[in-house]
């Protein structure tokens, strides 16, 4: 067997595999052989069929079999011998056609590959960063305090909505033509607190909408870019919702307004529990800290969205384009078709791109991933998951029950490994850089916020 390799450039090249008589025919003969031994073949004893008859019975898939094998071993076996690093998976060349097996005959396989881009690593302390600072008010600590006790209030059904009611909406994805996006996303009873929307103008819109009522919303809008509250609310993973058609329709079909609950030590101890909070300035003091870290942790998370995405930049890594759409329309038919291709190829590219500058600076680094770490990871995505929905302080015991069966799946594994790794790649970066912490107001932060969101949502649908 004969295998080459020629480079056409950086980024693609060709594995040609030579397959001879030598090669195959003494595997393909013992097949035949083994074939025949059990052959129940009607009007002969078993095992005693005629050699041309079973040939003629199975020897053109057994020959297909050994060749085919043949062709993917000398492949695979010169990527690995030879450490390169492709893209995707070899795709078999336009010009390779076996027409007609025949067991004296040659035969050559052509694999076209993408082959993963070589960078260098530029990140240092000269790469600076802005960490947003939300500045906590007094009038927001005293509008999440009326949030509180409208929370705990009893709630009473209405017809017309107004600023401070909870509203029940049905939320469809829709398309770039504001029709149903065919496979979109779905939901049919979300709450939403008008209150809590910082968006002016669909505030207003939604104020005064009487129940079955119909609009057109921004859902990034709607949740004030908040990507885990969106994904929560819509029943999706929190990393795809970037992906989503910002326009959604919205069916209003409950308003429910709540009266609002008295500030007394019952109140404290339905927020926090018995005795954790004795009076309005630790509420106060509470509701504060707890400000402070929901806005932290959105900042951390847009320093840290904007890091890579900029890092990529950087680096100017480039992919072998043409090659990666032919392997998803090969590989992946049932989502990638020619009239989709070009548009549903970009996040693909994104994901890559991000992939193979997160690869190079865990090897550079020898950043590794160790089995615990997967662990807690899956553990602090249980607790997350289980958090939005008002389960805190699950035991441990309990965490690990619903965690370990878990880790057996291959795709929650692969995600906690996903996770773990850019959690690691991102403390790194976050060693090497430097980051300035800018303070903002909390309007201004939404906004920035908002503006981000925008800007991803565009540079994967553009």
């Amino acid at each position: 067997m004969n295998v080459t390799f020629e480079k056409k450039d950086a980024l693609n090249g060709t594995i040609s595999v030579g397959i001879t008589q030598e090669d195959y025919l003494s595997s393909y003969e013992k097949k035949l052989k083994d074939y025949g031994k059990k052959a129940n073949i009607p009007g002969f004893r078993a095992g005693h069929a005629p050699k041309g008859m079973i040939e003629k019975m199975v020897g053109n898939s057994l020959l297909l079999e050994e060749i085919n094998g043949l062709a993917s071993k000398g492949l695979f076996d010169y990527i690995d011998a030879n450490k390169l690093n492709v893209l995707g998976q070899p795709i078999l060349t336009e010009d390779t056609k076996i027409d007609e097996l025949s067991k004296d005959a040659s035969y050559t396989f052509k694999f076209d590959l993408g082959i993963t881009p070589e960078i260098e690593l530029n990140i240092g302390k000269s790469d600076v960063y802005t960490k947003y600072a939300a500045t906590i008010t007094d009038a927001m600590i005293t509008d999440e305090m009326d949030r509180m006790k409208k929370r705990f209030g009893n709630l009473t059904d209405v017809d017309q909505a107004e600023a401070n009611d909870m509203i029940y909406v049905g939320l469809t994805e829709l398309n770039e033509n504001g029709e149903i996006l065919d496979g979109g996303v779905h939901a049919d009873s979300v709450p939403v607190a008008i209150n809590t929307i910082k968006n002016e103008d669909l505030n207003k819109e939604l104020i005064g909408k009487n129940k079955g009522a119909e609009l057109t919303v921004n859902v990034f809008a709607l949740f004030n870019n908040d990507e885990s509250e969106m994904g929560h609310a819509l029943g999706i993973q929190k990393e795809t919702v970037a992906d989503l058609n910002p326009s959604f329709k919205l069916v209003l079909k409950e308003v429910k307004r709540t009266e609002t609950a008295e500030i007394n030590q019952d109140f404290f101890d339905k927020l926090y529990g018995k005795d954790v909070v004795t009076s309005e300035e630790q509420l106060k003091e509470k509701i504060s800290t707890e400000l402070s870290a929901y806005f932290d942790q959105q900042a951390q998370h847009l320093m840290e969205h904007e890091l890579f995405d900029s890092l990529v930049a950087k680096h100017n890594i480039e992919l072998p384009d043409a090659f990666l759409k032919r392997w998803l329309l090969d590989r992946y038919a049932d989502k990638f078709n020619a009239d989709n291709i070009e548009e549903a190829y970009i996040p693909e590219a994104n994901y890559l791109k991000n992939h193979i500058l997160e690869e190079k600076i865990m090897l550079t680094n020898n950043i590794k991933v160790e089995e615990a770490e997967i662990r807690d990871a899956a553990v602090a995505y249980t607790q997350q998951m289980f958090g939005a929905y008002g389960n805190q302080g699950l035991s441990e015991e309990l965490i690990m029950s619903i965690v370990e069966p878990q880790l057996k799946k291959d795709d929650f594994r692969s995600r906690m490994i996903n996770m773990a790794v850019r959690e690691k790649v991102n403390a790194f970066l976050l060693d090497s850089i430097t980051v300035e912490t800018k303070e903002v107001s909390s309007e201004e932060f939404y906004k920035i916020m908002e503006a981000h969101n925008s800007k991803h949502h565009a540079h994967n649908h553009e």
